[in-house]
């Protein structure tokens, strides 16, 4: 490791800057409190980049897209794999194959590095490395820059200005944060019109992170047979009546929404918390999405998905019901995962925490990159109004105590 340093005392931008202008080539390794991230210098040009979201990869943006199929992918994997050590980055096996053309495959190439550097950008702490070694890691494969026919070096200034430019717009449409940011929270209740008035005291909104789950046994770690097919361990029902327990002894908002969370995530391998915000749903925690399903819940992530007239979070408000089913939203496309990733079957869960006639959040629930099971929608139902019911009777034990 020839280059090596702290982003707190040298910002990504003046390292990207530096690799350019004295033409280095090699891996730029990134490590910060979200994992790791690469890019793929040669000669002072980026040609490739690993992102830190296993979702967020060549092939999968030329898919989205619309540019390739998943056929297509899958091809050029095969054609990868089976050259062996000399294998090339993804998108150059695919120009070289005539599978995609050059123009596309620079598109391509370039928002995967531009999201790759705006997802730096938010990093206010972390370490980097240059490695100084022929073989660079780009996409799933490594590959040696040396092996290749077509020349896919995309101009670094022009990379590092776009990606300056999207995670300012970003951060203005607060769809990103600063690691080192004061993130909004999700549970504050001012602006929570109930019929009585509560404090923030009231509902155990500043307790949001240091909740202890009571029942440690309901969230034991799936096995690995169960977590492919996405089936609960046990059964579900007998997690649907252990979580009923547990909601007899709620005491606050928070620690209703966590047991919603971690109920989902015994049937569901994505699920994460969306506190209603402001016309706008802010992300609470998640399990099964920043980290494995067995990790139990994230930090708090806190981007935003709006919440226009019209669209679906809207419509969701609006109706305060539970939903299962397809949903075509732009929101949801670009807010949510953009952020999150697509899962690859469009089935979407969505059960709302009413607090006395209002939404106060939702539990989003996906089947990620595993084929959908069936889910039992009604009791699901029935589920979430007993939460509703006993987070309203916790609020009432709360405040008769206090006269």
């Amino acid at each position: 490791m020839a280059f090596s340093g702290d982003l707190e005392h040298l910002s990504i931008v003046d390292v990207i800057q530096l690799l350019h202008t004295s033409r280095k080539s090699g891996s730029l390794v990134l490590t910060g409190r979200k994992g790791q991230i690469s890019l793929a210098f040669h000669d002072g040009y980026i040609v490739g980049a690993k992102h830190c979201d296993d979702a967020t990869r060549i092939g999968s943006i030329l898919t989205e897209a619309g540019i390739v199929t998943q056929e297509t992918v899958d091809k050029a994997l095969e054609l990868q794999k089976a050259v062996g050590a000399r294998r090339k980055p993804l998108v150059a096996t695919m120009v070289e194959s005539g599978l995609v053309n050059k123009d596309d495959a620079y598109r391509g190439l370039q928002a995967l590095i531009e999201m790759t550097i705006v997802e730096i950008l938010t990093w206010k702490k972390g370490s980097f490395a240059l490695i100084l070694e022929p073989v660079q890691i780009c996409d799933e494969y490594r590959y040696a820059p040396e092996f290749l026919k077509e020349d896919l070096f995309l101009p670094t200034e022009h990379l590092l200005m776009d990606a300056l430019r999207i995670y300012d717009e970003k951060c203005r449409d607060g769809l990103i944060y600063d690691e080192e940011e004061e993130l909004p929270t999700p549970f504050d209740d001012s602006d929570l019109l109930l019929p009585q008035e509560l404090c923030a005291d009231d509902l155990g909104l500043d307790d949001l992170g240091e909740l202890q789950r009571k029942v440690p046994d309901v969230h034991a770690p799936l096995k690995d047979q169960e977590r492919r097919t996405g089936r609960a361990v046990g059964g579900f029902e007998e997690t649907l009546r252990q979580s009923t327990l547990r909601l007899l002894q709620v005491v606050s908002l928070p620690e209703t929404a966590l047991i919603l969370l971690e109920t989902l995530a015994k049937l569901f391998p994505r699920v994460l918390t969306l506190v209603v915000r402001d016309n706008g749903l802010i992300a609470e925690r998640s399990i099964g999405i920043i980290s494995p399903l067995m990790d139990g819940p994230s930090q708090v992530m806190g981007f935003r998905v709006s919440a226009p007239q019209g669209s679906f979070m809207s419509d969701l408000l609006e109706k305060k019901q539970l939903y299962y089913g397809k949903a075509d939203d732009a929101a949801l496309k670009t807010q949510l995962y953009g952020i999150i990733g697509t899962p690859n079957h469009p089935e979407l869960f969505m059960m709302p925490l009413n607090v006395r006639g209002r939404v106060v959040s939702f539990t989003y629930a996906d089947f990620g990159d595993l084929q959908p099971t069936p889910v039992p929608v009604v009791a699901l139902e029935a589920f979430a109004n007993q939460a509703a019911l006993a987070l309203e009777n916790a609020l009432l034990r709360r405040q008769h105590a206090e006269k």
